[in-house]
C-alpha cells in the first residue's frame, strides 16, 4: 500500500504500534494522517477514521526504517516527498529528544521556508514522539472508584475557593486555571490566549488580579481564590456585575467575567481619578468587541457608589 494522499507523517516504531484517540485533533489541525509502522505490522490513522491494520509495508520500511533507532519520523508531503526526518536512538526520554529536535530544526531552518511549515514539522516531530510514548508504555492501571490521584511528584494544595476551603492533589506544574475548569468546575474563569497577554482568566488571589492561566497552584497553599462565580450573594449581584448590566458593558461576553473581576481589584485598589485612569488600569484586560466605552462607563457607575 503507498502512503495516503496529502500529507503524512510516517512513524516507524521498534513496537507494534497502538492508536490513542488524542492524536486525531492533532491530526486534523495538521490535515494528514498518521501511518504507524513496526516491522511485522502498520496502523492508518486519519483524522475522522476508524484506525485501519495495512499489513506489513517492507518498502517502506527499506525507505524510512527506524533501522537501530527506537523512533524514526518521516513528514512526506501531497507528492509524497521528504520534508522531515527525525531519529530518536532511545525510548527513554524520546518526547523531550523530539522536542528539542524540533526546536533545533526551526532554529536551523533555511531561509525562506514559510512559519506554517515550520509548525507542521514540529508537530510532526512530537506527534511521533508521543505515538512511540503510547507505544512502549503500558496501558495504564484503573484505579478503584473513588480514590484521588496519586503518584510521585503529585502535590497536596489547601485553598480557599469562593469561600470555601478546597483540597487539590495534581502535579506541580498545573496552573491555576485548569484547576479551576477541570479540577473544581468553575468555568467563568475563560482560557483566552493562554500566555497572559488577554486578561480573559483574571481571578483575585487574596484580593489582588492575577493572570490565573500564569500562576501555579503549588504556588498558592492557603492562600484564598475568588472567581466570577464567587462575587453574587445568592440572587444579589455584586455592584460592579449589576453596573456592567446596567451600562451594557459586554457583547459576545467571553471577557466579561476578567474584566468585572479586574474592576473589583481596581476599586479595591483605589478609586479611580479619571476615565483615562480606569482605561489604564484596565489595559490588561481585553475585549476583542470593542466595549470599551461601556466598561469605562459601568467602571465609573461602579465607583461614584461605592
Amino acid at each position: 500500500m503507498d502512503p495516503p494522499r496529502g500529507p503524512c507523517i510516517l512513524a516507524f516504531c521498534a513496537v507494534a504500534p497502538r492508536i490513542e484517540d488524542a492524536f486525531r485533533a492533532e491530526l486534523r489541525g495538521l490535515g494528514a494522517s498518521l501511518l504507524l509502522l513496526s516491522p511485522e505490522t502498520g496502523v492508518l490513522l486519519a483524522a475522522d477514521d476508524d484506525p485501519r491494520e495495512v499489513g506489513p509495508q517492507p518498502a517502506l520500511w527499506s525507505a524510512h526504517g527506524a533501522g537501530s533507532a527506537a523512533l524514526t519520523v518521516v513528514l512526506l508531503d501531497e507528492r509524497h516527498r521528504v520534508r522531515l526526518r527525525r531519529e530518536a536512538p532511545e525510548a527513554v526520554g524520546t518526547l523531550l529528544s523530539a522536542i528539542r529536535a524540533a526546536g533545533r530544526a526551526v532554529r536551523e531552518a533555511p531561509r525562506g521556508l514559510g512559519r506554517r511549515e515550520l509548525m507542521v514539522n514540529s508537530l510532526a516531530v512530537a506527534l511521533g514522539a508521543a505515538a512511540l510514548h503510547a507505544c512502549a508504555s503500558p496501558a495504564p492501571r484503573p484505579q478503584p472508584a473513588g480514590l484521588a490521584a496519586a503518584g510521585p511528584g503529585m502535590v497536596e494544595v489547601n485553598l480557599t475557593v469562593n469561600g470555601e476551603k478546597r483540597t487539590l492533589r495534581l502535579e506541580p506544574r498545573v496552573v491555576l486555571l485548569d484547576a479551576l475548569r477541570e479540577d473544581l468546575g468553575l468555568t467563568g474563569a475563560k482560557k483566552g490566549c493562554d500566555m497572559g497577554q488577554c486578561g480573559a482568566c483574571t481571578v483575585l488571589v487574596d484580593g489582588q488580579r492575577v493572570n490565573s492561566c500564569l500562576k501555579l497552584v503549588a504556588q498558592l497553599e492557603g492562600r484564598s481564590v475568588t472567581t466570577i462565580e464567587g462575587l453574587a450573594h445568592g440572587a444579589d449581584l455584586h455592584p460592579m456585575q449589576q453596573a456592567f448590566l446596567d451600562e451594557d458593558a459586554f457583547q459576545c461576553g467571553y471577557c466579561t467575567p476578567g474584566q468585572i473581576l479586574s474592576a473589583v481589584a481596581l476599586l479595591d485598589e483605589g478609586k479611580p481619578t479619571s476615565d483615562d485612569d480606569i482605561r489604564e488600569r484596565m489595559s490588561g484586560n481585553i475585549c476583542r468587541c470593542g466595549a470599551y466605552p461601556n466598561i469605562v462607563a459601568a467602571v465609573r457607575s461602579a465607583a461614584r457608589r461605592a
